[in-house]
């Protein structure tokens, strides 16, 4: 990923300022688990992601939740994921960065 980064930076000038912008997501390992059994060592989270872009000389200016349609989630998928417990996530992140 840092040399992608690095390649994607000669590419696109805007006012003599590298931007890039992505949606993501954090990865965690949540089938069949309740939230509270989640193990942070398994799950890759926006923290990580901005570590990462941290390292490699990107600053994050802007982290903009947007949410997504409840319609993933039927009742039924619903219902069971309370029922374990299981947290649901309906939004992911817009994270803006620049070099």
């Amino acid at each position: 990923m840092p040399g992608l980064l690095k390649s994607m930076a000669g590419q696109s000038r805007w006012y003599g300022t590298t931007k890039l912008a992505f949606i993501n997501a954090d990865w965690r390992d949540f089938q069949n688990k309740p939230a509270v059994d989640e193990d942070r060592e398994a799950s890759i989270l926006i923290d990580d992601y901005l570590r990462i872009l941290n390292k490699t000389g990107w600053q994050h200016t802007h982290i903009i939740q947007a949410p997504m349609s409840t319609q993933r989630f039927s009742a039924g998928v619903v219902s069971a994921m309370q029922k374990k417990r299981i947290l649901g996530v309906t939004s992911r992140y817009v994270i803006v960065l620049r070099q």
